[in-house]
């Protein structure tokens, strides 16, 4: 035991106690006023006791997918596509005529195929291409071929 450290014998119903006080640093405040200073905490290791990076764990709980690709197929044949709506002649030539009337700058609302379906959508004609036979309506640019009414306001 080291000198100048006190012990103190407390009589109890357990038997006799003996207290020995606790040895404080040397650089370490002491005092009412100033707590025992928290032990510094190391930081979270980078590996497990297993060796493995702590990352790699989660990588046990990701599902598994063995057939990649096989939800993707079975969400595009939940999807029910509209067939296209074959124009007549007049139908054809109305369509024709509204859009060379059409110009940059004009309002229109216009009923177009995309994708499995029928989608109408008003806007301002940024421009027409009569070379890719399209029209751009905003950022989107729609084939002639596409259109199914288009309507000059």
């Amino acid at each position: 035991m080291p000198s100048g450290h006190s012990t103190h014998r407390i009589a109890s119903p357990w038997g006799d106690l003996e207290l020995t006080p606790v040895e404080r640093p040397r650089n370490a405040p002491s005092g009412p006023g100033n707590p025992d200073p928290a032990p510094a905490r190391s930081p979270r290791p980078e590996h497990r006791a297993d060796g493995r990076p702590r990352a790699s764990r989660a990588a046990q709980f990701m599902p598994f997918a063995a057939l990649t690709g096989y939800y993707d197929l079975v969400r595009e044949q939940e999807i029910v596509t509209e067939p296209r709506h074959e124009l007549t002649e007049e139908e054809a030539e109305e369509l024709s005529r509204a859009i060379l009337q059409t110009r940059r700058g004009d309002l229109i609302r216009l009923t177009y195929y995309d994708r499995g379906g029928y989608k109408t959508r008003a806007g301002v004609v940024e421009a027409i291409d009569p070379v890719r036979r399209s029209l751009r309506l905003g950022q989107q640019a729609i084939a002639f071929d596409d259109i199914w009414k288009l309507i000059r306001a």
